[in-house]
């Protein structure tokens, strides 16, 4: 009784093993509409443009803000001091013409040393210490204006409270105007508009060959570099390759 029990288990199992054989050999399944990769194809670029504003004066901005001072070596410590006073008051007045301030940020600090010439008449063969003439501190800020409306007062306001250069650059951050990413709404707004772009021109490609646009069959994103400096000539860019599979 065991022998055919294990006579008809070896059999069950050679069954299976047949037919998973011949499932297997069969091959993974294809969507018979799928264009073969090696399919002809039209690929077509497109663009997509986020202006930061309507209102090209509403653009963002970034001030640089530099303030110096030379002293004698022995009083380094109260010219600190009166550095940091003073870029307290740049940054108080700054906040008070309208500038936010959590946008003002500390941006360099440092103290370079000068060294007086060798002494008239020191002997050639006894090396000598070179002295500490003076010290030059530089202190330096960056303010993120929120409009160019705001510019004038806020670079007057630096400069009536011991800013010795100001700077200004569009863009917040230090990002150059356009660099700053939009909303997600924005963003696939203008993804949208590029890809569209991109059928665009794809049409205009296949109907200059004698041929008609099928599916979407590869799409890639790019952000391409600025190209513009100022609005409204520049924004976010949003470079879209796209191929398209030709229809039968």
């Amino acid at each position: 009784m065991n022998v055919f029990r294990i006579t008809a288990v070896i059999a069950s199992v050679l069954c299976l093993a047949f037919l998973a054989s011949t499932a297997f050999a069969t091959g993974p399944v294809t969507s018979p509409s799928a264009a073969p990769a090696d399919a002809p194809g039209i690929t077509a670029m497109g663009i997509g443009v986020a202006q930061s504003s309507a209102d090209p004066l509403a653009s963002a901005q970034t001030l640089y803000i530099g303030t110096q001072s030379t002293v004698d070596g022995a009083n380094v410590q109260a010219a600190a001091d009166e550095m940091v006073a003073r870029l307290d008051a740049i940054r108080a007045a700054l906040v008070k013409v309208g500038v936010p301030a959590d946008g003002i940020r500390m941006a360099g600090f440092n103290v370079s040393p000068m060294f007086a010439g060798k002494p008239i008449g020191a002997p050639a063969e006894k090396p000598v210490q070179p002295q500490v003439s003076s010290l030059t501190l530089n202190g330096n800020l960056t303010a993120d204006v929120p409009s160019i409306r705001l510019l004038v007062a806020a670079m007057n306001a630096a400069t009536a409270n011991g800013a010795n250069n100001v700077n200004a650059n569009a863009g917040k951050g230090g990002a150059p105007y356009g660099t700053t990413q939009p909303s997600a709404a924005e963003l696939a707004q203008v993804t949208a508009a590029a890809v569209a772009n991109a059928r665009t021109n794809a049409e205009a490609l296949a109907t200059a060959g004698g041929k008609k646009l099928g599916a979407i069959r590869s799409i890639s994103a790019t952000q391409p570099p600025m190209m513009g400096c100022c609005p409204p000539s520049a924004g976010w860019v949003v470079q879209v390759t796209v191929t398209f599979d030709v229809a039968p």
